[in-house]
């Protein structure tokens, strides 16, 4: 039969003999170890296969994105940078043409009113000279017929003073004469 003493006693030997640096525990560690770098190696190349590819992936369309937008963004920003000053050469030229406008009517007022006071003082000279026309020839309306008055007054004067010596005709052209040069003298100096 069998002994079980004599097994006890050597699964207690062999139980004794067992340490934590033992051979037959180094073994085991080899084992483990090797088992863990095999899992670590499998578990690398399916996260690396499965996971970091797709990852890496999104992380390289977000890059893109990011550029895209960010070129974009830089677009618009040299975009509203060229219509602002796009802008403000359009606000400047309206400006200046408002300006310009202004001025011209200024220009065009100044030259309207001139032409206007040239005209009043053009009229107003037309109507000075027709005046003085005027007035030139109510005087010698009023000559010619203050020398018909006077020329008539001194020959009925004369005819009384004298009487029938000298004829009234002959008088009449003396009268005439006489009247003609005093009137002539007085307009000469109502004239200087």
């Amino acid at each position: 039969m069998i002994d079980y003493y004599s097994m006890f006693m050597l699964a207690e030997e062999a139980a004794g003999e067992t340490s934590l640096f033992s051979a037959d525990q180094m073994g085991g560690y080899a084992v483990t170890i090797l088992c863990t770098i095999v899992n670590v190696l499998v578990a690398f190349i399916v996260i690396k296969l499965f996971v970091f590819k797709p990852i890496l992936k999104v992380i390289k369309n977000r890059e893109e994105q990011i550029a895209s937008q960010v070129d974009a963004a830089e677009r618009s920003k040299e975009e509203a940078a060229s219509n602002a000053e796009v802008s403000k050469q359009a606000i400047d030229d309206a400006r200046a043409e408002a300006a310009q406008i202004l001025e011209d009517a200024r220009a065009s007022a100044d030259e309207q009113a001139a032409i206007i006071k040239q005209k009043a003082k053009d009229e107003a000279s037309e109507m000075i000279s027709r005046a003085e026309n005027e007035v030139v020839r109510m005087k010698r309306v009023a000559i010619e017929e203050m020398k018909d008055e006077i020329s008539d007054l001194s020959v009925e004067v004369a005819g009384r003073v004298i009487g029938d010596v000298v004829e009234h005709d002959k008088l009449k052209t003396l009268a005439d004469k006489h009247v003609q040069d005093l009137i002539k003298e007085e307009v000469d100096e109502v004239e200087q």
